[in-house]
């Protein structure tokens, strides 16, 4: 399945709690055509033996931002991300793969979508 039939789904300030409680692995800045970031991140996935996912969600920073601020903590200003960032995930439940998906992502150098907002509230003022 390529990029072109998987479905983006854009997540918003409100279904964004999905991919916090869900721990949705997490690319943070994605740019240009997102269909290429899929693409390139599958067939790497795909190589390492851990598969592909059956959805992909999208969200941008302001979405994230609003997100943390209905917490009702006060970020830091270096916390915050660009409004217009863009957050390209997936959840956890479609890849099987575990450990194998854990090393991929400090390989990639990317990060669990809880851990970016439960470490933005350990900072919180």
């Amino acid at each position: 399945m390529t990029a072109q039939t998987v479905e983006i789904k854009a997540l918003d300030s409100t279904t964004i709690d999905q991919a916090y409680k869900g721990s949705y692995y997490t690319i943070v800045g994605a740019g240009g055509e997102l269909s290429e970031w899929i693409d390139g991140y599958e067939k790497l996935m795909v190589e390492q033996g851990i598969g592909k996912s059956a959805q992909w969600f999208q969200a941008t920073g302001a979405d994230v931002n609003d997100y943390f601020l209905r917490s009702g903590l006060y970020p830091r200003p270096e916390d915050l991300f660009q409004s217009d960032i863009v957050f390209l995930m997936f959840s956890l439940d479609s890849i099987g793969a575990g450990g194998k998906l854990a090393m991929f992502r400090i390989r990639m150098q990317d990060r669990w979508f809880d851990d970016i907002i439960d470490n933005m509230k350990m900072r919180a003022r």
